[in-house]
């Protein structure tokens, strides 16, 4: 007894063998395990927003890709019905010598026509094929396919005017010799005045 008293009046007692105290973890500190799921759930919700993304935008363009209803009944005219100003323009305009000209051999020639239409004032650039059949005969064509409006080019191995959008062709007098073209090339009003070839407004609408 007398030890056991010795031993409160002393202090508490302590033992060695007690267990050390660990400390918990910090909230800085995240699992290996925890890091990994979390960047998967990141991970997987882009690629999720990314397939919505593209369904809202690719499901729309495939709709209208196959559904008949949206396709253009006619293929897209690349000149449209309206006529330009410069088309449309009387203003004669000069297209050099005629003695500059050989026969039979088309010529690519661009010109500056005065117009006045609207808002469009002032001179404007045109470009016109000018043929010389005969000595005195100058034929000048509007550039433009008359099935869909693309500019032709003139092939001299074949001697013809080729369209490159349809495969359509005419011969040097404007005729048409082969694909869709509806009809003829439009020409041009042409006059010689002292040995000067003119151009005036389109021959349909003079």
């Amino acid at each position: 007894m007398a030890d056991l008293r010795e031993a409160s009046e002393s202090g508490p007692l302590h033992s060695d063998s007690s267990p050390p105290v660990t400390p918990g973890p910090s909230a800085d500190h995240v699992p290996p395990e925890v890091d990994i799921n979390r960047r998967r759930f990141v991970m997987r919700a882009m690629t999720g927003i990314g397939a919505l993304i593209a369904a809202a935008v690719g499901i729309p363009v495939a709709g209208f890709a196959t559904n008949p209803f949206f396709r253009a009944r006619t293929p897209p005219q690349l000149i449209p019905e309206m006529v330009p100003p410069t088309v449309r323009s009387d203003v004669w305009s000069p297209a050099g010598e005629l003695d500059e000209y050989d026969i039979d051999e088309p010529e690519l020639v661009p010109l500056q026509r005065q117009v006045s239409d609207g808002w469009v004032a002032g001179m404007a650039p045109l470009v016109v094929y000018i043929v010389r059949l005969t000595e005195s005969e100058v034929v000048a064509y509007d550039i433009h396919c008359t099935h869909l409006g693309c500019p032709l080019s003139y092939s001299s191995g074949s001697g013809s005017f080729v369209c490159p959008c349809h495969g359509g062709s005419f011969d040097i007098h404007g005729q048409v010799t082969g694909g869709p073209p509806p009809g003829p090339m439009n020409r041009y009003l042409v006059r010689v005045v002292d040995g000067i070839v003119e151009v005036g407004p389109l021959e349909k609408e003079a």
